[in-house]
């Protein structure tokens, strides 16, 4: 069965430590990095009976193995460097996407009749 993976953000914590979120297949998850054997690996974090988030055995997740496998060799793709992750810039404001056009150093970002589309395609195209 082909997963759908998407993940939101994806967090550098220091000390060769990540943490991700995103969805699977439209679920939401969370994952975070435990070493081992000196390499760190993704683990699904879930909130338990109590409330508490951590890493759930199998019987009690909502994952199953297949799930769990694909999301970690997924994010590991992405940590380390072979799938890239694109922003969505419709989601962002005008205003933010004339800050990112300024600090990409790009011109005419407030000529009048410049709409947000506009914006977009400028971005993108300098990236």
């Amino acid at each position: 069965m082909a997963r759908t993976i998407k993940v939101t953000t994806f967090l550098s914590l220091g000390d060769n430590k990540y943490e991700a979120t995103g969805t699977l297949n439209d679920r939401t998850f969370l994952a975070r990095t435990i070493q081992y054997q000196g390499q760190p690996i993704f683990k699904v974090q879930e909130t338990d009976a109590e409330g508490t988030v951590g890493h759930l055995r199998m019987r009690d997740s909502g994952f199953s193995r297949g799930d769990r496998i694909s999301l970690a060799r997924y994010l590991k793709k992405v940590r380390i460097g072979e799938i890239q992750l694109t922003e969505d810039l419709t989601a962002l404001s005008v205003k933010e996407l004339r800050s990112r056009c300024k600090e990409a150093g790009l011109r005419g970002y407030h000529k009048r009749g410049v709409r947000k589309d506009d914006l977009v395609n400028m971005l993108s195209q300098a990236s």
